[in-house]
């Protein structure tokens, strides 16, 4: 018999900014089992950056729930200081090799990584993985599996110009079927004067049998 499973979005991206905090949304998890939270932070300014700290809590729901939060996880998001290019044109959905100038002198030559592209539409915002780059003289890199949305010419790409270290961060959290609740704090006071942050978080979890 195959398993009923979910998935939702929990808090969708937006920017933090700096020196600041968001508490993400509060979701019930009281008939799930085999929950994960999928937890993604990358950053959007080039400023350099110490971490943003995110923070996992579980509650439940008793007559003082408000306060029965505990938390079970906590972590420090991507480090590091930021490079950035504007793409060149209009990228629809689907596409592999986007539009960049010079990504050698722009330091987005890092290849083989995750990378972060900021949409003026929070929203329309996502990770992609940078395949390969033509070099200054063909003005274009390759991504796998094509962007996940419509981007253009004001979306920005956010890396760290490093062979293997990213701007950006995912990850997975299991939470305990016996607690009720669920929430993420981002908190970006950890480096008060560090960059802005996108985050994003979806919850998957079991429901049935």
């Amino acid at each position: 018999m195959a398993l009923t499973k979910t998935a939702a979005g929990v808090d969708a991206w937006q920017e933090i900014n700096q020196n600041d905090v968001l508490l993400g949304a509060e979701i019930g998890i009281e008939g799930g089992y085999g929950i994960h939270l999928h937890i993604k932070c990358a950053l959007s300014s080039t400023t350099a950056h110490t971490g943003t700290e995110i923070i996992v809590q579980v509650g439940t729901d008793t007559a003082d729930a408000k306060d029965n939060w505990t938390t079970v996880d906590r972590f420090i998001g991507p480090v590091g200081t930021a490079v950035s290019l504007t793409l060149n044109d209009t990228e629809l959905a689907g596409e592999v090799v986007l539009a960049v100038t010079n990504p050698v002198t722009a330091n987005m030559d890092n290849d083989g990584k995750f990378k972060f592209i900021e949409h003026a539409t929070p929203a329309n915002s996502e990770i992609v993985f940078q395949k390969s780059n033509s070099g200054d003289a063909g003005d274009t890199i390759t991504i796998l599996d094509g962007l996940g949305h419509d981007q253009n010419s004001s979306s920005v790409i956010f890396d760290i110009d490093d062979s293997e270290i990213e701007a950006v961060g995912m990850y997975v959290v299991e939470i305990a079927d016996t607690a009720d609740r669920v929430r993420v704090i981002y908190n970006n006071k950890y480096d008060p004067d560090g960059a802005t942050v996108f985050i994003e978080c979806r919850i998957t979890q079991t429901t049935g049998l």
